[in-house]
């Protein structure tokens, strides 16, 4: 079963910031979770099918594809994770927006958060060539630490 659209196709466009080609997609199980509400988000959903459902990056997205610091790059570069990520960004993406929009509660919000990282992990053992599962593991980590304070960047809804 393809799982993956492709390859990532994109441009750097400065100061690590990245656009994409064509659309991108991947084919996970744990989006058919909150299937209908990732689709009332914006987010661009198939049909579930087989207990799996596309979730798409579409052709422009603005990315940086994996937020890894350029210290720590000998241990994970963002080549290793970055079609992971730019699925991840896209979940992220539509959870900053209800956030600003208040179309959801918090409790909704963490609930969602925690799927999209479960996606970008879903995603992150379906790449090709491999990626090690121990990188996978610190990158989940790292999601999980830092992911609420991204989801809430420019101040939103902080006191």
């Amino acid at each position: 079963m393809k799982v993956w659209s492709g390859k990532l196709d994109c441009s750097f466009t400065g100061k690590t910031r990245w656009e994409l080609h064509k659309e991108l997609w991947f084919k996970s199980k744990e989006i058919c979770k909150n299937h209908d509400t990732w689709k009332k988000l914006g987010v661009k959903v198939g049909k579930p099918t087989d207990e799996y459902a596309r979730v798409y990056a579409p052709k422009g997205l603005d990315t940086d594809l994996a937020s890894i610091p350029r210290l720590v790059w000998f241990i994970i570069s963002p080549w290793d994770i970055a079609r992971p990520s730019v699925i991840h960004d896209v979940l992220y993406d539509a959870l900053r927006k209800a956030l600003k929009d208040k179309t959801l509660d918090e409790k909704t919000i963490e609930k969602l958060r925690f799927s999209a990282d479960q996606v970008f992990v879903e995603a992150g053992q379906q790449t090709d060539p491999p990626v090690a599962k121990w990188r996978i593991k610190l990158s989940y980590l790292a999601i999980r630490a830092f992911g609420d304070a991204a989801i809430r960047k420019d101040g939103i809804l902080q006191d």
